[in-house]
C-alpha cells in the first residue's frame, strides 16, 4: 500500500512521494520583516505627535489607559497577521510523485486545497527561472511547466534550488514510465 502523507484523495497503489516543495524562506522573511515594520511604527509615531503637541501647548487628553489599549490591539493584530503568513508559508507545498505533481494550497487559517495539477506524462516541458540579485545570490526563483493540456502553463513560484526541482520533475518522469509504463495515461 502506498504512504500517503498529506491526505492526497486519490494516492494509486505504487505511487510514492519523491519531494515536497515550499517556498524559499526568504519569502517568509521578506513578509515577516515587513509586518515586524507594521509592528513597530505606530510606537515612534505616536511619541513624535505626542512631542510636537506638547511643544505647542497643547496636552493631549488621551489617558495612558486608551493608549495601552489600541498599543496592544495593534500589537495582537500584527501577531495575527504573522501567525496568517507561517500558516500560509508552511502548508502551502507542492508535492512531486511519481505519478503527478499536487498542489496543497493553504488559504488563510482554516481553507486547504487539494489539486492534482498535472500528471508527470502531460509535461512537454520544464525550465527554471531567476529574476533578481537576491534570488541569484540566495538560490531560489520560479519552475515553470509547460503541457499540451487546456491550461498551458504552470507556475511554480519562489522555490528553492529550482535547477534541482527541475531535475526532480525529469526523474519523476522517467521513474513514472518505469513503474507505471505507458497503459496509465490517466489518473481515473
Amino acid at each position: 500500500m502506498a504512504v500517503n502523507p498529506f491526505g492526497i484523495g486519490d494516492f494509486k497503489e505504487h505511487e510514492r512521494v519523491i519531494a515536497v516543495i515550499r517556498h524559499h524562506w526568504f519569502v517568509l522573511f521578506r513578509d515577516v520583516f515587513g509586518i515586524v515594520i507594521l509592528f513597530i511604527l505606530p510606537f515612534f509615531i505616536i511619541p513624535i505627535f505626542w512631542a510636537i503637541a506638547v511643544q505647542g501647548g497643547q496636552v493631549p487628553g488621551i489617558s495612558g489607559g486608551v493608549v495601552l489599549f489600541f498599543a496592544s490591539l495593534w500589537a495582537l493584530l500584527m501577531w495575527n497577521f504573522l501567525f496568517v503568513r507561517w500558516t500560509d508559508y508552511y502548508y502551502d507545498i507542492w508535492v512531486i510523485t511519481n505519478w503527478r505533481i499536487v498542489d496543497i494550497d493553504q488559504v488563510g487559517l482554516y481553507k486547504r486545497s487539494v489539486a492534482t495539477i498535472l500528471t508527470l506524462d502531460h509535461i512537454q516541458d520544464v525550465e527554471s527561472q531567476t529574476h533578481s540579485v537576491i534570488g541569484t545570490f540566495l538560490n531560489f526563483g520560479n519552475v515553470q511547466v509547460q503541457t499540451a493540456a487546456a491550461k498551458r502553463e504552470f507556475l511554480i513560484e519562489d522555490v528553492p534550488n529550482p535547477n534541482q526541482v527541475v531535475q526532480t520533475i525529469r526523474e519523476a518522469q522517467a521513474e513514472k514510465s518505469k513503474v507505471f509504463g505507458s497503459q496509465h495515461t490517466t489518473l481515473n
